[in-house]
């Protein structure tokens, strides 16, 4: 039962956060909903803190779980090195998997909205996806950014293009309305994920 009543509150949570944000959920409206006391979140999470952390941990899961075999492909990969033409072809599938999932998005939304409402506006508790995502992805695109550019980019500001690319595509998810208005399109589907991703392949090589 225990179990039970915590999974419930996670469930619930993941829902208020992706709604409202950390500031604005109520852990209240989270109990209440859960159909648990409202101790249950001292007993379970100690805080709102630690429920929210909790979420996070389960977004980084799902993000990671989503992202599949990209370490372990890009580990093969980095044996072969230089290997230019296939290093901008595995950049390609990661930022096309990246749009694909925050866009559409393939992710389910509520996870999706979590991601960037921390993204916009980072909480404290961003280390949850710093450790959690920054740290894998950040280091293979700097990597694979240097060796599919033949060196034209430099290791050292490999970083910054990287962070780039990133923001780009979160700024495809977070003003989606005004790229729809802007191109004239109803929503993001295939082929306007298609335009999407040629875009940010022209930003791969330097």
């Amino acid at each position: 039962m225990a179990k039970d009543s915590k999974n419930k509150i996670l469930k619930v949570a993941i829902k208020e956060f992706a709604n409202k944000g950390y500031n604005s959920a109520s852990t209240r409206d989270i109990c209440a909903n859960a159909g648990v006391n409202i101790s249950s979140i001292a007993y379970y999470f100690k805080s709102k803190r630690g429920l929210y952390e909790e979420v996070l941990k389960i977004v980084v899961e799902k993000l990671n779980a989503y992202l599949g075999d990209i370490v372990s492909e890009f580990a093969v990969l980095k044996q072969k090195f230089p290997a230019p033409k296939e290093s901008y072809e595995m950049l390609k599938r990661i930022f096309h998997k990246f749009i694909e999932g925050i866009c559409i998005p393939e992710l389910p939304r509520d996870i999706t909205n979590i991601y960037l409402l921390e993204y916009v506006r980072p909480s404290d508790s961003f280390h949850i996806f710093e450790d959690g995502l920054n740290k894998v992805y950040m280091p293979i695109v700097k990597e694979l950014l240097v060796d599919a550019n033949e060196g034209r980019v430099a290791e050292a500001e490999a970083n910054l293009y990287a962070f780039i690319l990133f923001s780009q595509i979160f700024n495809l998810a977070v003003r989606k309305d005004g790229i729809l208005k802007i191109m004239n399109w109803k929503n993001y589907s295939k082929g306007e994920i298609e335009t999407l991703c040629k875009v940010v392949d022209n930003s791969l090589i330097i």
